[in-house]
């Protein structure tokens, strides 16, 4: 089972998907694509607390944490 952390300007939204539930798992990899396609980054987060920024949907994963694209200027 694993958790996804979705950033937003309204806060921590969560969302969990386990791979025996097909349909938490589709909606897990829909929310992960939505990300990649919005530029938002999205980051695999492993057992000692690091980051490490992922370029598909890691089912896998315990915690996806996904944050605001970051523009700068």
């Amino acid at each position: 089972m694993g958790v996804i952390r979705w950033m937003g300007p309204e806060g921590d939204t969560q969302v969990a998907w386990d791979e025996q539930d097909t349909a938490s798992m589709e909606r897990a990899q829909q929310m992960i694509e939505r990300a990649f396609r919005e530029g938002r980054g999205v980051f695999g987060v492993d057992d000692q607390g690091v980051g490490v920024r992922l370029h598909e949907f890691d089912p896998k994963a315990k915690e996806i944490v996904v944050i605001p694209q970051i523009k700068g200027g």
